[in-house]
């Protein structure tokens, strides 16, 4: 007995053998367009499985032989095994209008659509079986009539959308995914993924503008329907016309009496992008409000960290913008108070006091009493003690500024803020000269998932590696770590002296000259000298060394944003799109690069 199922068994492996390598082999010749040999493989597999893989090419294959004979019987044979598949009459009709029997295909196709039932499943079969033949007009008669069926069980708008998109009509693509809505708001995160599909490859605006219309139209006729509204917003943001976002979200905020979660998340938005006047106007209404909310603090904190921002970002601060924010700063203190829900506010408000009005003392002083905030969060602590350590660097207290970002790394090894604080570690040895001990750290970091201080850390690496052992004493590293502290303290003409007298003893360094003039430019921009910023950005760019890429961005920038040429930004960016592929600044330079060219044309990214 055990025997004779063994050699069933090995029976069966054979033919299941002999079969996998007859669907290989008629796979090989449909896809050759042998159809003949395909056939008579196909045929076989097809009389002994019934399964519908072999059933479609075998049809497929006679259909392009024009042998509508056997295509007819095989159809009405496959549809007689399946009743139920309705479906499948769409194949016979198919074969009919293939055999010019053009009336009787419709006869064919009419009674599959009389015969739908109110199952969504058999419905959608229909449906797409008909677009997959091309009958477009019948795959949309389909789709609505299941809409009828169903009685709104289920749109079948996305179906609709798929069909209007394939023959040109985006209106009606427009008109049925934003109709999806009447079903109910639970549909708006696929409508918008839908629409995001749709908007891929529209080089040209046009479904854009489309869309843009349908929808406009529906708000207003609908202008108590949340989701329409919703839509709208989200449109506006993908767009980047945020203030037209902005004035959407304040009327449905106003209509629905929110709370202002709202418009603070849609400012949140507003900040990634660099929109700050948007963002300042967001949260300038939730001010408005007078309710001395959650949502009230938080647009009072982030209005003075947005000035913040601003001022740091923007080359044509002044000395009153300065002393402008610091009357925020401290009217928002004097306002919210000291405490574990104000520690960003502090850590702006000592670095200011630091760095902008050299007060080392209170900028200590206030952090120090931060600090003791026994509710903050660790993080929060964490933050401020890097931000202390910040100023111990101003005071040229090294040591001490090194023990607090050792702290921190050791309680945040694996997070951000550790890695941050690693980062500024290795540079505190680099200021003291222990380069050694430095690049030690720095290469770790090389590694590191947040990819600018990957960046920092390989290019302050990769200069301590170039010069160190050039001469004995790494003397012209040396004056380049003490450069790069006064840089680092806000003493200008002291950090262009060291780096002047680097030019002047070691002008055979060439691994060294290249940042020498990047930090020069960088200090003539801050001070707002935009040609001696260019001169040394372009000697830097000359070296074509590790900071080409950067030098190029930064002068692609200036002469876009404050020369107003053009041109000479359009050069700069295609430069590092094209030769600096890997580069960080490589998704921003092609940002940039397209909206001088124009790409955008009228969607050209809002920026303010």
């Amino acid at each position: 007995m055990r025997g004779f199922l063994t050699g069933i068994l090995i029976t069966l492996t054979i033919l299941n053998f002999g079969q996998s390598q007859n669907e290989k082999l008629a796979y090989q010749y449909f896809a050759e367009k042998q159809y003949e040999k395909a056939v008579a493989l196909y045929k076989d597999l097809y009389k002994k499985t019934q399964k519908k893989d072999y059933y479609e090419p075998l049809l497929e294959s006679y259909i392009f032989l024009e042998r509508f004979k056997d295509a007819e019987k095989l159809t009405r044979y496959h549809l007689k095994k399946h009743p139920n598949r309705i479906e499948l009459n769409i194949d016979y009709g198919f074969v009919l209008e293939k055999w010019n029997k053009q009336t009787k295909a419709i006869q064919v196709y009419d009674y599959t659509l009389k015969s739908m039932v109110p199952n969504v499943n058999s419905i959608l079969s229909v449906g797409n079986k008909f677009y997959q033949k091309a009958k477009y007009d019948y795959a949309i008669k389909a789709y609505k009539r299941g809409i009828r069926l169903v009685n709104g069980d289920y749109p079948f708008a996305f179906e609709l959308a798929k069909v209007y998109e394939t023959i040109g009509n985006l209106t009606a693509v427009s008109k049925s995914l934003i109709g999806i809505m009447e079903y109910g708001d639970d549909y708006l995160e696929s409508v918008k993924g839908a629409l995001s599909t749709f908007f891929y490859d529209d080089s040209n605006g046009k479904k854009r503008r489309v869309f843009k219309e349908v929808l406009l139209e529906k708000v207003q006729k609908n202008p108590s329907k949340d989701g329409y509204a919703e839509l709208l917003i989200w449109f506006f943001l993908q767009e980047k016309k945020f203030s037209s976002a902005l004035t959407h979200a304040v009327a449905l905020d106003k209509r629905n009496q929110e709370i202002g979660d709202r418009i603070i998340n849609i400012a949140n938005i507003f900040v990634q992008n660099k929109a700050y006047d948007v963002a300042l106007k967001a949260y300038k209404y939730l001010l408005e409000k007078k309710d001395d909310s959650y949502f009230y603090r938080i647009a009072r904190t982030k209005t003075v960290e947005i000035l913040n921002r601003k001022i740091d970002e923007d080359p044509n601060s002044t000395q009153d913008d300065i002393t402008a924010l610091k009357k925020n700063y401290e009217n928002v203190l004097e306002e919210l108070g000291r405490n574990s829900y104000t520690m960003d506010l502090i850590r702006g408000y000592a670095l200011l006091l630091a760095f902008e009005y050299n007060d080392t003392e209170k900028a200590k002083k206030e952090l120090n009493n931060a600090l003791k905030q026994s509710r903050a969060r660790d993080t929060e602590l964490a933050k401020c003690k890097i931000t202390l350590a910040d100023i111990y660097i101003k005071e040229n207290n090294i040591w001490e500024a090194a023990l607090l970002y050792g702290q921190v790394n050791h309680d945040f090894k694996e997070d951000v803020i550790g890695y941050e604080a690693k980062l500024k570690s290795a540079k505190t040895y680099f200021y003291g000269g222990d380069f050694e001990w430095a690049k030690a750290q720095l290469d770790v970091l090389k590694a590191s998932t947040t990819k600018l201080i990957a960046n920092d850390a390989l290019q302050l690496s990769v200069l301590i590696s170039d010069n160190l052992g050039l001469d004995t004493s790494s003397a012209a590293l040396k004056l380049y770590a003490k450069a790069d502290l006064y840089n680092y303290q806000n003493n200008d003409s002291l950090a262009n002296a060291y780096y002047d007298s680097i030019l002047e003893l070691f002008p055979d360094n060439l691994t060294l000259l290249d940042d020498v003039y990047f930090m020069q430019a960088k200090i003539h921009a801050k001070n707002k000298k935009w040609g001696a910023a260019i001169t040394r950005y372009q000697k830097a760019v000359e070296y074509d060394d590790l900071l080409k890429d950067d030098a190029l961005y930064e002068m692609g920038v200036i002469y876009q944003d404050i020369l107003k040429e053009p041109k000479k930004a359009l050069i700069c960016f295609e430069e590092i799109i094209l030769n600096h592929q890997d580069s960080f600044y490589a998704f921003d330079a092609r940002k940039r690069f397209r909206i001088i060219r124009g790409d955008f044309g009228a969607n050209t990214p809002e920026v303010k």
